[in-house]
């Protein structure tokens, strides 16, 4: 997605506290330690206003930032996003989490989208070398306790969604099988709501020229 975008845009995309080669010191884990993490990385980067894009748990983080930090969001698009709704597939969580077996973690990430052709074998190995990394299982664990305890999201955002100020829409696949399509239903007028046919919780991977078509116009 981000090199369409930044044909017209400057844009960053930040690996979240815990993922990917960011420190995998996450404090509490949950969403507003991550959302400070990224007003410190707006901060840090003397960035004043963005556009924010956030996929899953980084929806949920880009929606609380939205509400909290309103002077710092030019509009918000979230895809998937978490704190919508209570459900979450805990059978992806925990089995992202505890398979270390690329046979299995494969089954795992299929879970991820409507066409299971594209989790590829270096996807696959990508995702073990990374859970191999020092500290990701107890970072993983932590985020996983904050957010998800008990197998229901801890934060539920969709009541206060129409106090945001800025723009704001939410994409879904419809075939999403982590965050159930249904949390984007009955969403606040002011939300603008897409849900894509064929692709699953990786809909920005899977339509990536739809759901960049909407970042770029909401973006303007």
């Amino acid at each position: 997605n981000q090199p369409p975008l930044s044909e017209q845009h400057t844009t960053y995309a930040i690996d979240l506290p815990g993922h990917g080669g960011s420190s995998k010191e996450v404090g509490t884990g949950d969403v507003g330690a991550m959302t400070a993490a990224v007003c410190d990385f707006m901060a840090a980067k003397g960035i004043e206003r963005a556009h924010l894009v956030g996929h899953s748990l980084g929806g949920a983080i880009s929606l609380d930032l939205a509400l909290n930090h309103p002077e710092r969001v030019a509009s918000v698009t979230a895809v998937a996003p978490a704190a919508l709704g209570p459900e979450i597939s805990m059978e992806y969580i925990d089995g992202f989490m505890s398979t270390s077996r690329a046979r299995k973690l494969k089954q795992v990430l299929e879970m991820l989208v409507y066409d299971p052709a594209l989790v590829t074998n270096d996807m696959v190995e990508d995702v073990l070398k990374y859970k191999r990394l020092d500290g990701v299982d107890a970072a993983l664990n932590t985020v996983a306790g904050a957010c998800f305890a008990g197998g229901r999201q801890a934060l539920e955002l969709e009541p206060r969604l129409g106090e945001i100020a800025a723009p704001v829409q939410v994409v879904w696949g419809r075939e999403d099988r982590v965050l159930p399509v249904a949390h984007s239903e009955g969403l606040p007028a002011k939300v603008a709501v897409t849900v894509l046919d064929g692709a699953g919780h990786l809909v920005h991977m899977e339509k990536s020229g739809e759901v960049n078509a909407l970042i770029g116009r909401i973006a303007g």
